[in-house]
């Protein structure tokens, strides 16, 4: 129960300490009227079907140690997935757990979102850092997301090399599955760029081995923005511009009005990375009008969550019928 007391009043402290400077965009009704809109395109059943798996995914790292280690957790653990790893940093609040599902062909990393009084800490320094990438100058990310995800990084990435390349229980060629909630989603984007840098694609780095090509799925739910345009266009340009079986396999789902998404505010030099999958207060699912091309610069899509004026938390909570809590 001290765990969700926590977790209510922290929310309700980071959106009162943030919303005085928020500056929305020019903004619509919060209307979903004419849908489809143009430049917006309805998700299929057979992409939905996925992403509501992946919602489960991160959902579940809300749930206890025993549970998620038995994969125990009522409609959140669903199918035959193994518990590999769960990380937990209580310095910088990071947490989550690594899977994988021999049945899918996967290895799953789900981020649990902010949970107690520490995560929002790190949550309300929204100073931004230099976030390092080469050829690229200029990327800036949110300090508090980054300092928490850098004390997980190398035990995740190294955990899923030696699960690709191990010969008793391979996971050699399985897609990786990124996925988080709030605060977690944040950390999934960071990760989703570090898996195509370090293991996917090493000759970004120093990294060498070999390893069949995999595809990436970064899913992430209620994520707040992460970082400035330079960051946004560099989830676009490696990861979303490579080609999937899957077309879209950067999902940032946006639940309604969520107050979260719009924090850390647009006027502190926030931008969200697309590709924004909305789902609207009709629970219609839509992929959002927000990848541009090379030479443009990142945007949030008015016709999207972006676009709504009044901001609810209620949406943060719950999405597809799953509740997204530490009520697990």
């Amino acid at each position: 129960m001290a765990r969700v007391i926590w977790f209510s009043v922290a929310l309700l402290i980071l959106i009162s300490l943030s919303l005085y400077s928020y500056k929305p965009l020019d903004t619509l009704p919060f209307s979903t009227s004419k849908f489809p809109k143009k430049g917006i395109e309805l998700v299929s059943p057979d992409e939905l079907t996925l992403m509501k798996q992946h919602v489960n995914y991160a959902a579940a790292a809300y749930c206890s140690k025993q549970n998620l280690s038995n994969w125990t957790c009522g409609y959140r653990c669903f199918g035959n997935v193994t518990i590999e790893k769960m990380f937990h940093d209580n310095a910088k609040g990071a947490h989550g757990y690594i899977a994988f599902s021999e049945e899918n062909k996967t290895i799953i990393v789900a981020f649990r979102g902010s949970l107690d009084a520490v995560n929002w800490i790190y949550d309300l320094k929204y100073a931004q850092l230099d976030y390092e990438f080469p050829g690229i100058e200029g990327a800036l990310v949110h300090g508090g997301f980054y300092n928490s995800y850098d004390i997980v990084k190398n035990t995740i990435l190294w955990t899923i090399q030696w699960m690709m390349t191990r010969e008793e229980n391979s996971c050699r060629g399985y897609d990786v599955v990124i996925t988080g909630h709030s605060m977690g989603g944040a950390l999934a984007s960071f990760l989703a760029i570090d898996v195509k840098r370090y293991i996917l694609d090493p000759i970004l780095s120093s990294q060498t081995h070999s390893l069949p090509p995999f595809t990436i799925h970064l899913t992430t739910i209620g994520q707040p923005r992460v970082g400035n345009h330079i960051y946004a266009k560099i989830i676009q340009t490696h990861l979303i511009s490579q080609t999937s079986p899957l077309k879209h396999k950067v999902s940032r789902i946006t639940h309604r009005n969520d107050v979260i998404v719009h924090l850390p505010p647009s006027s502190r030099g926030f931008i969200h990375h697309a590709h924004e999958l909305w789902v609207n207060n009709q629970e219609q699912s839509f992929f959002c009008d927000d990848i541009v091309e090379e030479f443009e610069d990142p945007v949030e899509d008015p016709e999207c969550l972006a676009g709504t004026k009044w901001f609810d938390l209620g949406p943060h909570l719950s999405i597809w019928n799953t509740t997204i809590t530490p009520l697990c």
